[in-house]
């Protein structure tokens, strides 16, 4: 079997890989090669051998891309790398709701670990594999890095419709040599899109569930036309909320193109835009969860009678800005977003030993998280400014301490531009590659106030009017900066097969250098600050294939996370304008090690990996004291090194009969290596209200990371009758560093049940689908939103009473189903 080689390129993997086209009707043979493995220390779309979807002489799939034949039921397929990697493709993507977000796809994957406010995906969710979290792991589209370039996060809301996904490859443990991620301290998620068919046809779906859940999709290909060709598509999809107040609803339009001249020269460009606005889901703490249940994910449906605070001579002195409940009314609380995605991965033969890939992109992203502040008439900061007496609330008289709600939402626009670039040498039995990525991001983040309208509500959810300006001051903002990150990174690897390709050896190295400028224009601040990072980065591994059926794998790999943009500027209080200064801070590095089997046999396959990790400088927020103050402020800093190790398995068959199940487990343990650095309350008479102490958080685990995760799926398919079910398990999860609050085991069973016909007039194979969700409607919390230091009162290392803060979490919905009409044309 001819092994996919290492491809240094240029990105984590984000490739495009046209899936191998399923063998017709009778169970299938082992193929050779499958086309869409990859190479364990790269992933780029420009690296793998493709076999067109209609057009190479196998018989077609299903118009939505089910070949009926791929192991597990779509859940896995034979990896060659030499390193742990999953993959789910088209098979079981296809059968999932086309509202699924790339999250939930692939949440049946080991190690995966996926907490969801909702059953459709609108609303995003957050992930962890192997207790790294989201902003950890790097996630590429195409070839190209969509993490958030200021703070690493993910928003898989935001990107692309499922019917055009192919598959989804994950590494667990580490990322690929040529990845294009500065913020990837843990594992990578690649997402890659359909080519477009060689021949003219179109695909349509449409689905309507429960809560008012509507979605059109549509999708049109030009076929070959020439050299080239290309597809474009369009959905719209609305839904209520299942609890409370609000609603969702998003427009994506998405367009791909190739262009094959000959020669092995290959150019593609992916387009993907996307425009929501969404409110969002309250996060609850664990105590109002006791009280209201499901009820506690729900936003107010009015506002109070008034929506603005009385003087401050009647509310008690803790008064805030949701004392009275205003601040979540469910109006203020929205999604507004638009992004844009462009890719271009393309490769060029130079000659027979030489191939040039390249994989040019632009981000654009645009939009905000809602948001309320309280604003009081006689004392407002704008930075460290006191913009002095107005009137916030409204009510036509400037009043001492009286206070008013505004409008206060984090708006954040992003413009990105990327160049990857490999050089690919062919000699002898090496592959010798040579790669560079270059990225300019420019960040641009405000917060300007506004004044709600008379009901209560938002003029202009984007704020790109209507902003509170003084005359003097100008706009009001809470937070008013650009991030430029410049990041250059070369890498250098090679691929050496031996013994007829039994034995490959794969090795490398990547530097990176990362410089960030943080302009911050609020006034009093620092208005400056920069920091460069340059970090070296190898990674090596074998895989040796034995008695055909049989490969053992072992790797080590390295990885790291620059500092975030937020921990490299002053916040000021809009309060009182007290400054809680910048933080500079060395990367998060790590390393991993796995060792690994796999089997790859004529009737089913199996995949075990033993694994383990250690990483420093870990960020985290906490409280501190700084010069000058007495006051116990939040913010960033290094908080020590983490320790985990554990084993993950899957197993898929082929179909047997008709069915095919699949099954995956992970067990986990970490470990917090430190103790916290924070504050406690002062002793009585000491005169200032806080001094510094020490959490004691070393030994314990870590937060977000289950001891076990286990999924069992079967799948069932002749053709025209299909049906599938899809068990998750998670155990309890820490909520916080010290380990004094938890949400318990959980467990969640889906499902789906359908019909494929055979052609109709012009409509090929159209299919009715019903998904159903929760199907035994478990009411649980399904995952922490906001992990803290201590939920309880602690004693720390000083003697000293540390204050507590209340974790937040994900309600997980009950029962829900969405049916399917789908078909080509």
């Amino acid at each position: 079997m001819k092994f996919r080689v290492l491809t240094l390129a240029l990105l984590a993997g984000a490739s495009t890989p046209t899936l191998a086209v399923a063998q017709s009707a009778p169970p299938p043979q082992k193929p050779a090669h499958d086309s869409r493995s990859q190479s364990g220390l790269t992933a780029a779309p420009t690296d793998f051998g493709r076999v067109d979807i209609y057009g190479n002489g196998a018989a077609e799939p299903a118009p939505d891309g089910v070949t009926r034949n791929d192991l597990g039921g779509g859940f896995m397929i034979e990896e060659e790398a030499v390193k742990s990697r999953s993959t789910v493709t088209r098979d079981a993507i296809a059968k999932m709701s086309p509202t699924a977000n790339p999250y939930q796809l692939i949440n049946m994957l080991p190690g995966v670990n996926v907490a969801s406010p909702d059953n459709s995906g609108l609303n995003g969710g957050n992930i962890t594999i192997r207790g790294f979290n989201s902003d950890q792991i790097g996630l590429t589209i195409e070839g190209m890095p969509v993490n958030d370039s200021g703070n690493y996060a993910l928003f898989p809301q935001e990107y692309l419709d499922s019917e055009n996904i192919e598959q989804i490859s994950i590494a667990q443990g580490s990322p690929d040599l040529d990845s294009p991620h500065i913020g990837a301290s843990g594992g990578v998620i690649n997402i890659y899109m359909r080519d477009p068919s060689k021949r003219r046809s179109g695909f349509v779906d449409f689905s309507y569930g429960m809560h008012n859940l509507g979605r059109e999709f549509a999708r049109v290909e030009t076929g070959q036309i020439g050299d080239f060709r290309s597809y474009l598509s369009y959905s719209h999809y609305s839904e209520n909320h299942w609890v409370g107040p609000g609603a969702n609803n998003r427009h994506n339009v998405e367009f791909k193109g190739v262009w094959e001249p000959g020669q092995g020269n290959r150019v593609s460009l992916s387009v993907i835009y996307n425009d929501a606005l969404n409110n969002f889901y309250q996060n609850p703490t664990l105590g109002s969860y006791n009280v209201l249940g499901e009820k506690s994910a729900g936003f107010n449906s009015a506002l109070p009678l008034s929506f603005f605070a009385p003087p401050a001579a009647s509310p008690p002195a803790s008064w805030n800005r949701t004392a009275n409940q205003a601040g979540l009314y469910y109006k203020l609380r929205i999604n507004p977003f638009k992004n844009l995605i462009v890719s271009a991965p393309s490769t060029f033969a130079i000659d027979s030993n030489i191939t040039y890939d390249a994989i040019p992109y632009f981000w654009y992203g645009y939009g905000n998280g809602g948001g309320t502040a309280s604003a009081t008439e006689n004392n407002f900061f704008y930075g460290r400014f006191n913009v002095g007496a107005a009137d916030y609330n409204g009510n036509g008289a400037v009043i001492a301490n009286d206070r008013g709600l505004l409008y206060n939402p984090s708006v954040t626009e992003t413009l990105r531009p990327g160049l990857i670039n490999k050089l690919t040498f062919e000699f002898e039995n090496h592959k010798l590659q040579l790669g560079y990525w270059f990225e300019y991001a420019d960040h641009r983040q405000t917060a300007p106030y506004a004044f709600l309208n008379a009901s209560g509500g938002v003029v202009d959810p984007y704020l790109d009017s209507g902003a509170i300006s003084l005359p003097g001051v100008g706009t009001l903002q809470r937070r008013d900066q650009l991030t430029q990150t410049v990041t250059n990174m070369g890498f250098v690897g090679d691929n050496w097969s031996l013994l007829d390709d039994k034995l490959s050896i794969e090795s490398g190295v990547k530097i990176a250098s990362i410089h960030r400028s943080v302009y911050n224009f609020l006034p009093g601040v620092t208005p400056l600050v920069t920091q460069s990072d340059l970090v070296a980065l190898p990674q090596a591994g074998f895989r040796y294939r034995f008695f055909d059926d049989h490969q053992i794998y072992a790797s080590v790999g390295t990885s790291f996370k620059a500092t975030s943009n937020f921990a490299l500027a002053d916040f000021a209080s809009n309060s009182n304008g007290r400054i809680t200064p910048f933080n500079r801070l060395a990367p998060e590095q790590s390393v991993t090690v796995e060792v690994g089997h796999r089997y790859q046999g004529k009737d089913f396959a199996t995949a075990l990996a033993l694994y383990g990790a250690r990483y420093v400088n870990r960020q985290v927020s906490t409280f501190a004291i700084f010069p000058g103050s007495t006051a116990s402020q939040s913010t960033t800093i290094n908080s020590g090194a983490v320790e985990l190790w554990g084993v993950s398995f899957e197993a898929g068959t082929r179909r047997i009969y008709n069915f095919r199940p699949y099954v995956s487990a992970n067990y986990l343990q970490t470990r917090l290596l430190d103790d916290l650095s924070t504050t406690a309350a002062a002793p009585v008479g000491a005169g200032v209200p806080s001094v510094a102490d020490i959490l004691p958080t070393k030994g314990k685990h870590l937060p977000r990371a289950p001891q076990w995760t286990g999924a069992l799926g079967l799948d069932y398919d002749d053709d025209h009758l299909f049906g599938n079910f899809g068990f998750k398990v998670i155990s309890r999860q820490y909520s916080t560093l010290t380990n004094d609050e938890s949400i318990p085991a959980y467990g969640r069973l889906d499902a789906a049940i359908g019909y494929r016909f055979d052609d109709i007039a012009f409509g090929k194979r159209p299919e009715l689908r019903v998904n159903f969700y929760n199907i035994t409607s478990t009411h649980s919390l399904s995952g922490i939103n906001g992990v803290q230091a201590n939920a309880l009162p602690t004693i720390g290392r000083y003697g000293r009473v540390i204050p507590t803060s209340a974790p937040t979490y994900y309600v997980g919905q009950g029962f829900s189903a969405t049916a399917t009409f789908s078909m080509g044309f």
